[in-house]
């Protein structure tokens, strides 16, 4: 009896999980910024396999008091594995901290995307200008799920 009962928990666990998105496949890369000012590119490589979902792709930000800047643009390129390149700029507005704990911040770069290649897929972040106060950078690819709009 108790095996059963443990079973059935184990099961109600795991779609409780899934329910709440703990099933959701999620990619993250973030690197610490060397130095004081954020001047240099930064690359991420996101291994792709599924070639179908839809994902959603954010841009994470961590910075610190010494940020003073009211926005950041970004040249964000984009290399498919079948060396395709796409570069845009996109522009971070980076709210000021109240105290003097490090801030994170999170930024839907793109929703519902499709890689449609299998392979490596190549993000590269640069800012136009250099950055003070910026600490680290990265990119977060996760599962698009549409019980979640």
């Amino acid at each position: 009896m108790r095996s059963h009962i443990a079973c059935w928990l184990c099961a109600m666990a795991a779609l409780l999980m899934i329910a709440c998105g703990g099933g959701q496949e999620r990619h993250s890369e973030v690197h610490d910024i060397e130095g004081e000012v954020w001047n240099a590119p930064e690359e991420f490589v996101y291994s792709n396999e599924d070639s179908l979902s839809q994902r959603d792709i954010s841009i994470v930000v961590r910075y610190s008091m010494d940020y003073v800047a009211d926005s950041v643009t970004l040249r964000v390129m984009t290399i498919s594995p079948d060396s395709l390149l796409f570069e845009e700029p996109f522009t971070l507005h980076i709210p000021h901290l109240a105290d003097m704990r490090p801030e994170e911040q999170t930024f839907v770069y793109r929703r519902n995307v499709t890689l449609r290649n299998k392979g490596d897929y190549r993000f590269r972040l640069t800012p136009e200008e250099p950055v003070e106060g910026i600490a680290a950078v990265g990119v977060v690819i996760s599962e698009n799920n549409p019980n979640n709009e």
